[in-house]
């Protein structure tokens, strides 16, 4: 039963289900009652100890409903308010956060592919890395079609005569559609950076730090090294370092 619809029996029967006429009937609102009470306090985006203590609260009385002995006949099949999980959500919210951040619906709509990977893609066994593997491959081909796409439409603009970005801003381009850069910046080498640990602390052992990153992250990207990559003090990174300062994103028409 969805919650709209509980809502909506929950008035449309207040002067229905009374504790004369239907006892049972009566009692399942006020079961109703207090879950919706529960419900809406444990959605709740933002949590403080006195919303804690209102769910514990409210809590005791939906237990105390839900075993009224008129409402437990009700109980002939697995068709009732599943409460399991709210057994320690005051403990899941403090560890974790408000519930609205571990919620299980953002990922309801991956079932469909994850199924159908499992059954088209892997043969029943350690199906977890193959099921990555398929994930993978899917994600390089969107890559590879954003960075194509990119490319088209780079050359239609070319074509058509528009104005494309100044080639003199000091860009990189990281995905296709969008650069990040610094025109109006002065190139700094690793030696100015380190110069400037005195009055920054965060360029202090700039060259280490750089030097640890680049062996570190190479491996990780496929690059194999045989030995630990050294940087002299004068060594400069694709000849200068931009500080970047704005973000540039092509749009494509829809």
């Amino acid at each position: 039963m969805s919650l709209i619809i509980l809502k909506q029996t929950l008035y449309a029967c207040l002067n229905l289900l009374t504790p004369r006429t239907s006892p049972e009937g009566h009692q399942l609102l006020r079961v109703i009652s207090t879950y919706l009470q529960l419900d809406s306090l444990i959605s709740l985006d933002v949590h403080t100890e006195g919303t804690l203590a209102a769910i514990e609260a409210e809590l005791l009385i939906f237990d105390t409903e839900l075993k009224v002995k008129c409402f437990l006949k009700l109980k002939v099949d697995w068709n009732f308010p599943k409460t399991h999980l709210w057994k320690h959500v005051v403990r899941d919210i403090r560890r974790k956060g408000a519930a609205r951040n571990y919620s299980t619906r953002p990922n309801e709509k991956l079932h469909g592919p994850l199924k159908d990977t499992y059954h088209h893609r892997t043969n029943g066994k350690d199906v977890a890395g193959q099921i990555l593997r398929v994930d993978h491959h899917k994600f390089a081909l969107m890559l590879l079609r954003e960075r194509v796409d990119a490319v088209d439409e780079r050359n239609r603009l070319q074509a058509l005569g528009n104005n494309l970005p100044d080639e003199d801003d000091v860009a990189v381009a990281f995905s296709g559609h969008v650069k990040l850069g610094a025109p109006t910046q002065n190139p700094l080498s690793i030696l100015d950076l380190e110069n400037r640990s005195a009055v920054d602390r965060s360029f202090q052992a700039f060259r280490r730090k750089f030097t640890e990153f680049i062996n570190t992250s190479l491996p990780t990207y496929g690059h194999q090294l045989t030995n630990w990559i050294t940087f002299p003090a004068d060594y400069q990174v694709c000849t200068s370092i931009f500080k970047s300062s704005f973000l540039l994103i092509y749009y494509a028409d829809s």
